[in-house]
């Protein structure tokens, strides 16, 4: 009897290790979290924002450096499960890779490893480690005293579309997002019309990456829906636009539609005259037919980018055809992680002042409709 109590203590005992065993792999094998979302530099990467999209196994964004500095990232992650990505990033107005990155997932956000090129090849001897916390999972960093936005309706307000024309560029992307969200069906409808009008809008609120199920997020949807694109694909054409001459064009181009839009707005409330609206009407109507897909838009300006050198003026693209977005760029390959040296004084030398998209000017209005020759 004794023999037989005492197997049976040993089998419960071995059954026991094994529910163990099998919860411990369990967990191990678990899938790692997308890396889509914004994330807040903090203790030495106080200032920094980062911006990440995944799609599949590609993961793309940008850094923002507490200068203005601002860094495309293209990647992917390292496979399988791990909660890891690596990848090239070029600086605003480069021509190669600047350095090279790695990323490993943390409960509350992610460790950012920064690592200089030196002659192409990752240069471990000058990397730096950066955290970044996820936003919204705890209160945002504080304000930098110089704010570079203006105040903004507080959450629960909703703006009225004159009102958002009028202010969206100087707000913080996130409160354009939430305020955009905010409008009418009509509204936003009428600003959909207008397709450099959208694409800036566009731009502006994947680069706010709204949490997913928000009602941000949802309105973006139904916009990437209609330009039959994703934030992941948009965001690196609009960096390469940016390097083109013509930018502040597409700049103004956009705040002319959303002129037109304003003074439409106007004109349906019976706060202007008849003979005026019509003429709003007129400019408004050839627009609306050319419309084009904001990626076509971007793409033609990327390429103007790569034809001509920044100091070469280049002509505006044209709004009559439309063109297909170039391939996506194929990731570099960089053999990661590998042995991280860290002398005392490393440091990351090419963090240079660049222009920002937070830092672009704006663009004063100019009102419409305008007045008739002699009336």
């Amino acid at each position: 009897m004794r023999r037989l109590a005492a197997g049976r203590a040993a089998l419960a005992a071995k059954m026991a290790a094994a529910v163990v065993l099998f919860g411990l792999l369990t967990m191990a094998r678990a899938p790692a979290a997308e890396f889509t979302g914004g994330y807040d530099g903090i203790g030495d990467a106080a200032g920094m924002e980062l911006t990440l999209q995944q799609v599949g196994a590609r993961v793309v964004g940008r850094l923002t450096t507490p200068g203005g500095s601002v860094y495309a990232i293209n990647g992917e992650r390292a496979g399988g499960d791990t909660g890891e990505a690596q990848g090239a990033l070029r600086l605003s107005g480069g021509t190669s890779d600047a350095a090279f990155f790695h990323i490993e997932e943390r409960p509350l956000g992610l460790q950012f490893l920064f690592i200089p090129s030196s002659g192409g090849q990752p240069d471990m001897a000058s990397s730096r480690e950066f955290s970044f916390l996820k936003r919204g999972v705890r209160p945002a960093v504080p304000a930098k005293p110089e704010s570079r936005f203006l105040p903004a309706p507080p959450p629960g307000a909703r703006a009225d579309i004159t009102v958002f024309i009028d202010q969206f560029r100087r707000w913080d992307p996130r409160d354009t997002a939430r305020l955009y969200a905010s409008l009418d069906d009509r509204s936003r409808g009428l600003i959909l019309l207008y397709d450099h009008a959208t694409a800036e809008l566009m731009w502006r609120i994947c680069g706010a990456a709204p949490t997913e199920g928000s009602r941000e997020a949802v309105r973006l949807a139904e916009m990437l829906e209609r330009q039959q694109t994703d934030c992941a694909a948009y965001l690196p054409l609009v960096e390469a636009a940016r390097e083109s001459g013509v930018f502040p064009e597409f700049l103004r181009r956009a705040q002319f539609q959303f002129e037109i839009v304003r003074a439409t707005a106007l004109c349906d409330r019976g706060e202007t005259p008849t003979a005026k609206c019509a003429d709003v009407s007129a400019l408004g109507a050839p627009l609306i037919l050319r419309w084009r897909r904001a990626v076509s838009i971007m793409a033609d300006m990327a390429r103007t980018a790569a034809a001509h050198p920044r100091d070469e003026p280049a002509p505006m693209a044209t709004e009559g055809t439309e063109t297909a977005a170039p391939e996506p760029v194929p990731v570099r390959r960089v053999p990661l992680p590998a042995p991280r040296a860290q002398p005392e004084d490393a440091s990351v030398s090419d963090f240079e002042p660049d222009i920002s998209t937070r830092t672009l000017p704006v663009q004063q209005p100019m009102r419409l409709p305008l007045p008739r020759p002699g009336g």
